[in-house]
C-alpha cells in the first residue's frame, strides 16, 4: 500500500489552487479506457463537492467508447465539438489524468494555456512535461485507487456515494482485469468491497464496462487472433490490426479492446504484442507481459511516446505499421534474449 500523506504539498496546493478557481479541465489520452472514465467522472464529482463555485469540464480529444455509456455522469464527458471550445476559451486549472500530456491530442493547447497544470496518475513510466502540481504513484493499482484516497484526505472527504462508488470500481476492475492482474493488492479488494456496499450495481460494471462485445467486435477478434503468430520457442505472440480490417467488419477502434489480452493468455506465452494502424499512417503498439520482462521500460526504449507498467505498456510509433512492425519485433526478441540470460 501507497502512504497518500506524502503527497499533502501537492493536495494543499491543489485545493489552494480551487477555492479561486472558477473553470477547471478535466482531460486524459484521447482513446479512453476504463480507469480513464472512471478516474474523470470520480475527480469531478470529488471536486464539485468541495468547491462548488468551480464549473468543471471533462473534455477528450475523442468522444467516448459506447461501452460505457450506462456510467452515471458520462453526458458530462464531452469534446472539442460537443464543448464548443474555441481558441479563446481558457481555463483556471488543468488536470491531466491516466497518461501523459503527449496522448491528449487538441486538448493539449488549451491544457497548456492553464495557469496551474496538474497531473495525477499511476504509471510508472510517462511523457516528462513540467506540471505544476505532479501527483504519480507507481504502487496504485489504478488511477481511480489513486484518486479515491485522494478524496477521503480532510483536504477533500468526499462522501461514498454510489454514482463515485461506480466510477471508482469501473476503473479498478479494468486495470487489474477483474482482480486477477498481479497488481491486485489486498487493499484493492477491500476497497473493492467497501465500494459494493454503496449499492451500485457492480454487475452491469464488468459485464458492460469490460467484458461485453459487439458482433462486430467478435469477428474482428476472430481474424486477428487467426493471424496471430509466435517467435522465440514460442515465448512471444503478436499480431497486426489494420484500418482495412476495421472497414472489412464494419468496427470502431474500441473493438479492439481485449484483444491484447487474448493473445497472452496463450500457453507459454510470457510477452504479447499487438500493433495498431491508425488513421493517420502511424501505429500504436500494445504490450502484456506475463513474466518478469518489463514492457514498459522497451516501450520507453522505441520512443519518447512509449510507457505504462512493467506488466502492461504501450507506445505511439511515427512509423507505417509496414515498417513498424519488423523493427520493433527485432528489437523484441534481442531484448527478450537478453532478459532470459540474465535469469538465475
Amino acid at each position: 500500500m501507497f502512504a497518500i500523506d506524502k503527497y499533502l504539498s501537492e493536495l494543499k496546493r491543489l485545493t489552494q489552487v480551487l477555492t479561486t478557481a472558477r473553470r477547471v479541465l478535466i482531460t486524459a489520452p484521447g482513446a479512453a479506457d476504463g480507469d480513464s472514465v472512471g478516474a474523470q467522472l470520480a475527480l469531478k464529482m470529488m471536486i464539485e463537492q468541495r468547491f462548488p463555485q468551480a464549473q468543471v469540464f471533462i473534455i477528450n480529444d475523442e468522444p467516448v467508447p459506447a461501452r460505457y455509456e450506462f456510467m452515471l455522469g458520462i453526458e458530462y464527458l464531452l469534446t472539442p465539438e460537443t464543448a464548443k471550445l474555441t481558441p479563446e476559451t481558457k481555463f483556471d486549472l488543468g488536470i491531466l489524468v491516466d497518461g501523459g500530456i503527449d496522448r491528449a491530442g487538441r486538448l493539449v493547447q488549451y491544457f497548456e494555456k492553464c495557469p496551474v497544470t496538474c497531473f495525477i496518475d499511476h504509471h510508472l513510466i510517462s511523457f516528462e512535461y513540467p506540471y505544476t502540481i505532479r501527483i504519480v504513484e507507481p504502487k496504485a493499482s489504478a488511477t481511480t485507487q489513486l484518486i479515491f484516497e485522494l478524496s477521503q484526505t480532510p483536504l477533500f472527504e468526499t462522501p461514498l456515494s454510489r454514482g463515485f462508488a461506480q466510477a471508482i470500481f469501473l476503473g479498478l476492475i479494468f486495470d487489474t482485469g477483474f482482480f486477477r492482474h498481479p497488481n491486485t493488492s489486498p487493499e484493492v479488494l477491500e476497497l473493492g468491497a467497501k465500494l459494493l456496499r454503496t449499492g451500485f450495481d457492480f454487475t452491469q460494471v464488468g459485464e458492460r464496462g469490460l467484458l461485453e462485445r459487439t458482433f462486430n467486435s467478435l469477428k474482428l477478434l476472430s481474424t486477428t487472433l487467426a493471424m496471430a503468430e509466435t517467435r522465440m520457442a514460442g515465448k512471444i505472440i503478436w499480431a497486426a490490426l489494420t484500418q482495412e480490417m476495421i472497414q472489412k467488419h464494419y468496427a470502431v477502434d474500441d473493438d479492439r479492446e481485449g484483444i491484447i489480452d487474448q493473445l497472452l493468455l496463450t500457453t507459454g506465452i510470457e510477452v504479447a504484442l499487438m500493433f495498431f494502424e491508425l488513421p493517420s499512417g502511424q501505429t500504436r503498439l500494445s504490450l502484456r507481459s506475463r513474466s518478469r520482462f518489463d514492457v514498459a521500460t522497451f516501450a520507453r526504449s522505441l520512443t519518447e511516446h512509449g510507457g505504462g507498467h512493467d506488466r502492461a505498456a504501450g507506445a505511439l510509433l511515427d512509423r507505417k505499421i509496414e515498417d513498424a512492425i519488423p523493427l520493433v519485433l527485432k528489437k523484441l526478441d534481442a531484448d527478450f534474449a537478453a532478459f532470459l540470460k540474465r535469469l538465475p
